[in-house]
């Protein structure tokens, strides 16, 4: 008889679990790299073509589905708890909020405001002050 006691999943009895193992197989990762190469290949195509203020926000779909088919196959997290899930999911909705927040601010400002024209101009050209201390 062993002196250590096992539960019926084969750990030692009081042991720490750290979750179940979920093998993948290579058709479902080669299936991911597929996509993730077509997706980059639509991001290179679209980069090409004039969509004006729209650009921004076509590159960023495409780069999230992109990082959305990473997080969810090569790192597991469909087949992980909710709580992992939401965790990630909230990083995106953060990050959405810096970029609105980011693109708010950009869209306010004025490029003729006063304090970005000059007032005067310059009549003279610039002389270094050494050469000045000579004359």
């Amino acid at each position: 008889m062993s002196a250590h006691a096992h539960n019926d999943s084969g750990h030692a009895a009081g042991g720490l679990q750290m979750g179940h193992h979920h093998v993948s197989s290579a058709q479902m990762f080669t299936n991911v790299l597929v996509a993730l190469l077509i997706l980059t290949v639509v991001t290179v195509g679209v980069s090409r073509l004039d969509f004006g203020a729209a650009n921004m926000l076509i590159a960023m779909f495409i780069a999230c589905v992109k990082a959305s088919l990473v997080m969810a196959f090569f790192m597991h997290l469909a087949w992980d708890t909710a709580i992992n899930k939401i965790v990630f999911l909230s990083s995106f909705l953060f990050l959405s909020l810096l970029f609105i927040f980011t693109l708010a601010d950009s869209a306010t400002r004025r490029v003729d405001h006063h304090a970005n024209v000059i007032k005067t101009p310059v009549d003279k050209q610039w002389v270094h002050p050494a050469a000045l201390e000579k004359h």
